[in-house]
């Protein structure tokens, strides 16, 4: 079993909403179809056999490839197995369905749908998230969670083979935002962080029935929507949740509590991507009024799982001074570790000793989708729809900009009201993912692949 490392991400806001990422945290299956060599069947994961030159450095509408518009809105970003693209979304004004849907990755046409009635039907607001969590799989089915507790299995024929409710189970999610928590797998399990002001899990379902294999209880938490992720010492993994005032981690096999970190505060959104070597980022967002903020400003670090004497501790190696945290997950990539806050501001840090290379404001603005890191390139996903390309390294050089997947003007003149949601704030962006010649591009209502402009 073989696990990536980190990639693009989205981590989602509707004013103050969290949403989901993109990348594969775990392939669990072999690929049997060798017309594209990358799969993406969860969290996080870097594209190793994507290249800079197989990429585009720029686009503009011109250069759409073909765009898959979506009935109703999702934050979720795409998932990606093989030569198909799954996305989800949640219909009606009281958000009473929700949609998988299944794209052909090479024309943008719907290969299959397979809708879901909601155990627990709430309006619909840009305020709170819509279908934020992104969707998971492995060689044997896809894995969808949705904000109302709704957890269901489906196969690639788009047949339902297993579905329940979380809250149901739980009881309600209290969390004003709406959860947005994105599971983890592993072979035969998935994870859930279920944080929030009632009493909150960690929880961990069989694949096949749909069974828990453990519940882990949390006490009362407070608003989050960081999502868990694996991160590997030795031999074994642990999964890890940065969450609401703690970094707790958990025995994957019995639900265990192995070890916790109490010096963090305002990590209520970024995931603990595993960077390698028991390393992970932790990031935090200062606002006192989404949760404890306390120890915030010293809250954007990189930690480290260690075990000695198979007893877990968690290490921090280094705290930055000056870097914040926003609506997206910082990453690491080639030496050094990239955040934005949210005035957009970019921070460049020396992965190994978290020394400050430079701060730059984007002309993006403020990101919600995660960064994505590619050979000497950094991309950053605007949520006004303008994606920026950075050269990776220490000293700040501008590749690109000003790259739109559509006329933002001509949308903006729309009057785009959904029934029960509001006006809309216009085609954020939530997700980017690369492939090979292209960036495939998410935002609420459609799907677009960008081809190279240059």
């Amino acid at each position: 079993m073989r696990f990536h490392r980190y990639g693009s991400a989205v981590l989602t806001l509707c004013g103050l909403l969290q949403g989901a990422v993109a990348f594969a945290q775990e392939p669990t299956a072999r690929v049997t179809e060798k017309r594209f060599s990358r799969v993406f069947p969860s969290f996080a994961a870097e594209p190793k056999t994507v290249t800079t030159e197989q990429l585009p450095l720029g686009w503009n509408p011109s250069t759409v490839a073909w765009t898959a518009k979506l009935e109703g809105y999702g934050q979720s970003a795409p998932l990606l197995w093989e030569n198909r693209v799954y996305v989800t979304t949640t219909i009606g004004g009281q958000k009473e369905k929700y949609k998988l849907r299944c794209i052909d990755l090479l024309s943008g046409k719907t290969i299959w749908d397979a809708d879901f009635a909601s155990s627990f039907p709430v309006e619909s607001s840009p305020m709170v998230s819509r279908a934020a969590p992104t969707p998971i799989c492995d060689g044997d089915a896809i894995y969808v969670f949705f904000e109302s507790g709704d957890l269901v299995t489906v196969g690639f024929d788009g047949k339902q083979k297993w579905q329940r409710s979380l809250q149901k189970d739980f009881g309600l999610f209290d969390n004003k935002f709406g959860l947005s928590s994105t599971p983890a797998q592993t072979q035969d399990a998935i994870y859930l962080l279920l944080d929030h002001k009632g009493e909150s899990r960690v929880v961990a379902i069989d694949k096949a029935s749909g069974k828990d294999k453990w519940v882990t209880p949390r006490g009362n938490r407070v608003n989050s929507w960081s999502s868990p992720g694996l991160v590997k010492v030795d031999d074994a993994h642990v999964l890890i949740c940065s969450s609401a005032g703690s970094i707790d981690g958990y025995n994957c096999k019995n639900g265990e509590l192995l070890c916790t970190s109490t010096e963090v505060g305002g990590n209520s959104v970024a995931t603990p991507y595993d960077l390698g070597e028991g390393r992970f980022l932790v990031s935090s967002l200062v606002r006192p009024a989404d949760g404890p903020s306390e120890g915030a400003l010293r809250s954007n670090l990189m930690a480290r799982l260690v075990r000695e004497s198979n007893e877990y501790r968690i290490k921090i190696e280094w705290i930055a001074e000056d870097a914040r945290g926003s609506f997206s997950s910082p990453i690491e990539h080639e030496g050094c570790c990239y955040w934005t806050n949210p005035q957009g501001v970019l921070f460049c840090l020396d992965s190994t000793t978290g020394k400050q290379h430079y701060s730059k404001r984007l002309p993006c603005g403020a990101c919600w989708a995660t960064p994505l890191g590619i050979g000497d390139r950094i991309y950053f996903f605007g949520k006004e729809g303008e994606t920026v390309v950075v050269k990776s390294g220490s000293n700040f050089e501008q590749l690109s900009q000003g790259n739109f997947v559509l006329d933002r003007d001509a949308e903006n003149e729309k009057v785009a009201v959904m029934p029960g949601v509001g006006r809309s704030s216009g085609p954020s962006i939530y997700a980017g993912i690369a492939i090979e010649g292209a960036m495939l591009i998410r935002v609420g209502d459609a799907l677009y692949r960008m081809n190279a402009s240059q």
